[in-house]
């Protein structure tokens, strides 16, 4: 679980780019996207993948114009740790590490970041129904994990179901519970696979956010717009959030145990936690000047945002 001190990024959306595609990568960096996620795994072909790894490399040699992860490959293909080692650079902000069945590997990640020195984080992509059994385990893994998130398609596969129905959203809701409860953001979306059709992308990520996600994984530019739409706080929920907080801070100095807000809403904990969510996103994103929130909680109190497939 996560005690990163350092300011929580928030990410919306992150755009996945192939790492055997250097013009790609250029451009991904020019998109409005806010966090770059380089592929060595499945839209790498396997002819490509040492050419992928060493132009990846090569990307993260110097800081990065946007928070940039790489997907590694899975512990179990042996090509892992000399994925780690050689993208292992000063833009590389985390590993989104594919396929994991254990806690070991898990740790095995963090021990190769470890003894190269280097602050990434961990993001664990959980892919078949025996992970999933195990997410909270590991979420807890290893103190560099900061996000834990579906890869649907092989979950999908192996759990031999539909794309949208009970069974997924079941996993869905699983893994956001045990994300929470290992005191980690709340997860970002996995992808939506087909670039063109945006209707549908804004139908499922709306479903997305009432589920509990916070974000959205994308695999085209031109999926963010959308996203950013679904999952950025609106003016309305920032003008509640805003009353929560000053009916709390009424109620603090005439010394009264209950707030009750303007339109008459009585404010406990579970309303100013979610209000908290909400300003400490529009106050990152610059959607506000100034978010009264009181001491700023660690992400463990809040659950704003990290990641998925």
């Amino acid at each position: 679980m996560s005690t990163d001190a350092t300011p929580r990024q928030v990410f919306r959306s992150c755009l996945y780019v192939p790492g055997h595609h250097p013009d790609r990568i250029a451009r991904a960096y020019d998109t409005e996207t806010d966090a770059v996620i380089l592929d060595l795994e499945d839209a790498v072909p396997p002819p490509e993948k040492a050419r992928a790894r060493e132009i990846v490399a090569e990307a993260v040699t110097t800081p990065a114009a946007k928070p940039t992860y790489v997907r590694v490959n899975p512990v179990s293909s042996g090509l892992c740790e000399d994925d780690i080692r050689a993208v292992a650079g000063a833009g590389l902000a985390g590993l989104r590490v594919a396929k994991v069945s254990s806690s070991e590997e898990v740790r095995l990640v963090a021990g190769v970041l470890d003894e190269l020195g280097h602050p990434g984080r961990i993001h664990v992509l959980i892919e078949s129904a025996e992970a999933l059994e195990h997410a909270y385990e590991l979420a807890t893994a290893s103190e560099r994990v900061t996000m834990v998130g579906l890869g649907e398609s092989d979950l999908r596969a192996d759990l031999n179901t539909t794309n949208e129905g009970p069974t997924m959203d079941s996993a869905r809701a699983r893994v956001i519970v045990a994300a929470r409860a290992a005191g980690l953001p709340n997860p970002i979306q996995s992808v939506y696979a087909e670039p063109r059709d945006l209707r549908g992308l804004l139908v499922t990520s709306r479903h997305g956010r009432r589920l509990g996600f916070l974000g959205r994984m994308a695999i085209h530019p031109a999926q963010i717009p959308i996203i950013h739409d679904v999952y950025t706080p609106t003016t309305n929920e920032i003008d509640d959030a805003l009353e929560v907080f000053a009916a709390a801070d009424l109620a603090a100095t005439e010394s009264r145990s209950i707030a009750i807000t303007a339109q008459g809403k009585m404010v406990g904990p579970p309303a100013l936690a979610r209000a908290r969510q909400v300003l400490e996103l529009a106050t990152a994103l610059d959607l506000i000047a100034e978010a009264r929130t009181g001491t700023t909680p660690s992400p463990r109190d809040t659950g704003s945002n990290g990641g998925s497939s």
